[in-house]
């Protein structure tokens, strides 16, 4: 062992080991042990790969907000903390939201565990997803799961439970509160009860004495639970900012995806790009993720990875369209080899294989329709 959440191998590589349990890390090893010197090497390489942080200009805004978050707290021993408290991070499903903000958690030492000056520990951010359908009772409670604080009550009202969640937030110090998957409040539930959890966001940064930071996260409906649904008189809206992680389109993205190919292939896998710096790879490559940032990261590793295992030194069109097809698509919807691949949606990539399934569910059904008619 070296530092904390490091371990050298034989070849005396670092191995990262700070964001997994200890046991798995055991176990981790003992695989990584077993593999022969060619097959350890290939798995460091993969490793380095998929944790390296492809930045954007994006990034600069979230910068921008997050060291807002940082200072507004720390403003309030000259002042008053601005009312503005709580980010909004809105983004389809793989457009990066979570490794954006976990980036700009990871970054700032602001957000990790601290020794209080009374000689405890405190964890500043807490990080909790949101269970579904959320209702106040539900976000309070995974509030309070995520605190390491059990609910052993049998009868406990919505408010007194939501108060028992912000009374544990100021007695544990926490000055960062991360919701995910925000969104899960607009999933069958009532106008009253979407107004209730605004009410409890505006309450939940306005507790008396602790002026708690709020980031939440989610796809676009939540920037309208934001602004329309969830927020009446407008209070909600003029205390938190919105950051749309919109999806990548073509021609506007083209430059920034061709860079962020050939950084992956070149730098972070050590491989030689072939043919991936025209228009229509680009065109074809945003299209397959559906414009979806982490997504398009997702498959250039991907693709990067497959070259990797069949000890290929290049990454070509070949080696995208084979990462595409194990996403289940049919040869003929395959985005990176059909003519007319502008007409495929991506989407319905698992249509042909789920329509013959359909088939023979059906012709089975039939079938034993007809033995049952038999019989009788």
């Amino acid at each position: 062992m070296t530092d904390k959440g490091t371990i050298m191998t034989s070849q005396g590589t670092s191995m990262n080991t700070a964001i997994y349990d200890e046991h798995f890390i055991e176990a981790a090893k003992a695989v990584y042990d077993s593999l022969d010197p060619e097959r350890q090497l290939r798995v460091e390489t993969l490793g380095r790969m998929h944790s390296a942080y492809i930045g954007t200009h994006r990034d600069r805004q979230l910068d921008m907000l997050f060291d807002s978050l940082i200072e507004n707290v720390a403003a309030t021993l000259f002042g008053t903390a601005a009312k503005r408290r709580a980010i909004f991070v809105v983004g389809e499903s793989g457009s990066g939201k979570t490794t954006a903000i976990e980036r700009q958690i990871a970054k700032r030492p602001q957000f990790a565990p601290r020794l209080t000056a009374d000689g405890q520990w405190v964890r500043p951010l807490v990080i909790q997803e949101a269970g579904k359908p959320l209702t106040l009772k539900g976000l309070a409670r995974g509030g309070l799961k995520a605190l390491n604080f059990p609910v052993t009550y049998k009868q406990i009202t919505e408010q007194e439970i939501f108060d028992l969640w912000k009374e544990q937030l100021k007695e544990q110090r926490v000055l960062y509160l991360w919701i995910d998957e925000m969104q899960h409040v607009l999933r069958g539930n009532t106008t009253k009860e979407i107004q209730n959890v605004a009410d409890v966001l505006k309450s939940l940064v306005q507790i008396d004495g602790w002026p708690l930071h709020l980031i939440l996260s989610g796809v676009p409906a939540l920037a309208q639970f934001v602004h329309l649904a969830g927020d009446a008189d407008g209070q909600l809206k003029g205390r938190s900012n919105l950051v749309e992680l919109r999806p990548l389109s073509y021609p506007e993205d083209v430059k920034s995806i061709r860079k962020i190919v050939l950084k992956i292939v070149t730098k972070d896998a050590a491989l030689i790009p072939v043919d991936l710096e025209g228009d229509e790879f680009i065109h074809r490559l945003i299209h397959a993720c559906n414009g979806a940032f982490g997504l398009i990261i997702q498959l250039v590793r991907a693709a990067c990875e497959h070259s990797l295992r069949t000890k290929a030194t290049t990454v070509d069109v070949g080696s995208f369209a084979f990462a595409y097809s194990l996403g289940g698509c049919r040869p003929s919807q395959n985005i990176f080899t059909a003519e007319a691949w502008q007409t495929i949606v991506p989407d319905n990539a698992l249509g042909e294989l789920l329509a013959r399934v359909s088939k023979q569910q059906d012709q089975k059904a039939e079938v034993a329709k007809l033995a049952k008619k038999k019989e009788k």
